[in-house]
């Protein structure tokens, strides 16, 4: 049997029960995490930092370690950080930063200037352990720090030769959704900035041009 056969085979195998989940939701998002996870290697670029904010239990922050050349993850859940980077300690190439993304992303972005191309996977917008069912570091009225996250970036646009943005659960910047604000305020983001922007399934995407 062909090895890409018995890849494919072992792929829906292991992916075949949130499959299922998806399509009795009539696949609305949001999008199962090995589509979210497909996504990101489809966006990612050639030998660059991957840069994350949100490092929950690790799974994606796994993913991005396999295809950067470093990944540095930042978490404001102390139990989250904490358990991760314990977890995934073997995994030489990542950087594990603990605090907001609003006081980091800047450290993560300065500390990458030695990269031409870089990554960045802004995740940190709805703030709960879904596992542990409870609310982490935040409340309803300041989950996303999205806007000034983008703020942080718009200073270091200049300094790589490609950037790839990744905002994900996109769904929720078009609904009034606690303090996320409307998805047009990042459209108009990329457009002052120069920025080509999609969505696929549940994230955005914006690229230098």
């Amino acid at each position: 049997m062909a090895v890409n056969t018995l890849k494919t085979i072992f792929w829906t195998f292991k992916n075949i029960k949130s499959i299922k989940n998806w399509k009795k939701r009539q696949f609305s998002p949001p999008s199962p995490e090995v589509i979210k996870h497909k996504i990101i290697i489809n966006n990612n670029l050639e030998n660059c930092l991957w840069i994350e904010t949100g490092t929950y239990y690790g799974n994606t922050t796994k993913l991005l370690s396999g295809i950067s050349k470093k990944t540095i993850t930042i978490e404001a859940d102390k139990y989250l950080h904490e358990n991760t980077k314990k977890k995934l300690r073997y995994l030489k190439n990542i950087e594990f930063l603990y605090g907001n993304s609003e006081n980091l992303l800047l450290t993560a972005l300065e500390s990458g200037l030695n990269y031409k191309n870089v990554c960045i996977y802004l995740d940190a917008h709805l703030c709960t352990d879904h596992i542990r069912q409870k609310n982490t570091f935040s409340h309803k009225n300041s989950e996303t720090s999205i806007l000034n996250e983008l703020q942080l970036v718009e200073k270091y646009l200049q300094k790589f030769e490609k950037i790839n943005i990744l905002i994900d659960d996109i769904r929720l910047f078009d609904k009034n959704f606690q303090n996320y604000p409307n998805k047009k305020l990042i459209v108009d983001w990329c457009d002052k900035n120069q920025l080509s922007w999609s969505i696929e399934h549940d994230i955005m995407i914006c690229r230098k041009l």
